[in-house]
């Protein structure tokens, strides 16, 4: 392997984790939001000021026009990877526990390979699985899954939830391909205009009765650091490697975000740091190594 493919094969993984960090500031920065913007409305704001954002870099700079054919396709991400994703894991979260929303968001790394590998885009490598299994392994130590609760109370959330990572799963795997023909901004701008559509649509009873004056400036300050630092930089980037590596590894980094999540609230909240969140940690970053670790070069496109 040549110096250039390491150095690019490091700006991927940087990139990747890069944003794992921007997604794990979600919850944060969301919850504050949240406190003055009804569910859906923050829902909608979020994808139509991020999907204005992009739009507006993509007219300033990098205008590569989407050719006709594609279209459809577009469309189909964008309701895999924003509409879906968004609806269904308000809705799953609103009808389950946040412990439960967690766990079963680190479903999505083995989603992904599983899809990748049914639709053979992706060969099932022990290299691939094992980094999985140790890192899927940290994560739900990290989450305390033995707290899951899958109870009828909350079977109606879980199952909104899984269908939510199937349908970000999907998206990564499916897109792919795709992104060998489109520059990122064009890509990632397009993806989120047609988004927008549906959660606009599903946002409108929420409009009335809205009053945006009644919305304190912290929430307003706090849905825009979600819009730029956990929507449009976090997406970007995702977009930007997901064209030069397999979606199974994108969809890995994912384990990134619980201990993120931990780190942060170490350090922020003042939280306490113990002998169990120590050896979860150990086993994401020992899973991480073992995927990322060079064993061949990164692909130029997606495997037939």
């Amino acid at each position: 392997m040549s110096a250039g493919d390491g150095a690019r094969r490091w700006e991927v993984h940087l990139a990747l984790a890069g944003a794992q960090a921007g997604f794990a500031l979600f919850p944060i920065l969301g919850k504050l939001a949240l406190a003055g913007i009804p569910p859906f409305l923050f829902a909608a704001f979020r994808v139509t000021s991020a999907a204005l954002l992009l739009e507006g870099i993509h007219r300033l700079g990098d205008r590569q026009p989407v050719r006709r054919a594609d279209r459809p396709r577009l469309v189909l991400y964008a309701l895999l990877g924003v509409s879906f994703n968004q609806v269904l894991f308000i809705l799953g979260l609103y009808y389950t526990t946040a412990i439960n929303t967690t766990i079963l968001t680190a479903t999505i790394p083995v989603l992904t390979l599983a899809a990748a590998v049914a639709l053979r885009h992706e060969r099932l490598t022990l290299r691939g699985a094992a980094g999985v299994v140790l890192a899927g392994a940290g994560a739900l130590a990290l989450l305390g899954a033995q707290r899951f609760a899958w109870s009828s109370d909350t079977f109606r959330g879980d199952l909104l939830l899984i269908a939510n990572s199937t349908s970000y799963s999907l998206y990564l795997v499916l897109s792919r391909s795709v992104l060998d023909r489109y520059r990122v901004v064009p890509f990632t701008a397009t993806v989120f205009r047609y988004g927008a559509v549906l959660i606009a649509i599903v946002a409108l009873p929420s409009l009335r009765g809205f009053d945006p004056r009644a919305v304190p400036r912290l929430a307003w300050a706090c849905l825009a650091g979600v819009v730029v630092f956990c929507t449009v930089l976090p997406y970007l980037l995702n977009s930007w490697a997901l064209a030069r590596t397999h979606a199974s590894r994108v969809a890995f980094f994912v384990f990134l975000q619980p201990l993120i999540s931990t780190v942060l609230a170490i350090a922020i909240l003042g939280e306490g740091f113990t002998a169990g969140t120590a050896a979860a940690g150990l086993l994401i970053l020992a899973g991480l190594a073992v995927t990322i670790s060079p064993g061949r070069r990164l692909p130029a496109r997606a495997i037939p």
